[in-house]
């Protein structure tokens, strides 16, 4: 295990992966969606990835876009509070439409890089910041949660090693956040049925058919030395089986009888 001194260097690695994953899920199920994924990513992020300084943005999807909830990582919890996002910030965004990667981590050896908010790098550089790790997570053009973690210097930037295990446990996270996105979203603008129980098990089975066809096709266009068509499979297949868990674990609030369902089974219906 990592040392919980926050002066270490990022060195986190690729066999701890299963340990984070575990973690990150433990917490982001307990009642599935967008602000607890959120939740459950920042505190498996201060957990394996040590830093001076972590701070979170998330945008709801019923909230306006130039809202956004602040996540803030004291004493080993997780605070929160609305505000108001900086007018650069949505004309960033706004130019930003075309992009349709949902995962962007970028490695700060200058704190000068980071454009977003003139605030933020003031407060990052007060608390003896003067490199960062950014993370940001969007679905398609529409943004998620952007995380920053503050280091003493450049030197402290992660690895190769620590490179690659960020961006596969980010990958891992993006499936839960735009799974949860998705729900939401179907949720508010009653796109989201609710049919009998044996259907919703026919429908969550069909999620998963399409998750196998596009691994699939993925596999079938690296056979035929097409890169960038492989991909774009891998893509879609991602986003589909952010959809495959939410269903699953809206079955898995249906399929449990009332008298489990209280606090103490810590047992909840994620999805209604």
């Amino acid at each position: 295990m990592m040392s919980d001194d926050p002066q270490n260097d990022l060195k986190p690695e690729m066999r701890q992966l299963g340990g984070a994953m575990s973690f990150f899920l433990k917490r982001a199920m307990t009642s599935y969606s967008v602000e607890t994924c959120a939740r459950a990513f920042i505190l498996t992020l201060a957990k394996f990835v040590p830093s001076i300084h972590l701070i979170g943005y998330l945008w709801q999807p019923a909230r306006p876009a130039n809202q956004r909830i602040r996540f803030r990582f004291k004493d080993g919890q997780v605070e929160q509070e609305p505000e108001p996002g900086p007018p650069t910030e949505v004309v960033q965004r706004e130019a930003s439409t075309e992009s349709e990667d949902g995962l962007t981590l970028v490695l700060h050896p200058s704190l000068k890089s980071l454009q977003n908010d003139p605030a933020e790098r003031k407060a990052l550089e007060a608390r003896g910041c003067r490199a960062a790790v950014e993370i940001q997570f969007a679905y398609y053009s529409k943004p998620i949660l952007r995380v920053v973690l503050g280091l003493s210097n450049a030197k402290s930037l992660p690895n190769l090693e620590a490179q690659d295990f960020l961006l596969v446990f980010c990958r891992c996270c993006l499936v839960s956040l735009n799974g949860a996105y998705l729900a939401e979203v179907d949720e508010r603008e009653g796109r989201r049925e609710k049919p009998e129980l044996k259907e919703r098990f026919h429908l969550t089975l069909q999620w998963f058919h399409s998750l196998v066809r596009h691994l699939n096709i993925g596999i079938a266009e690296i056979q035929n030395g097409q890169p960038t068509e492989a991909e774009d499979a891998l893509q879609r297949a991602l986003i589909v089986a952010g959809i495959c868990l939410a269903e699953m674990l809206a079955l898995m609030g249906k399929t449990q009888p009332e008298t489990t369902r209280g606090p103490a089974s810590n047992s909840k219906s994620p999805i209604p």
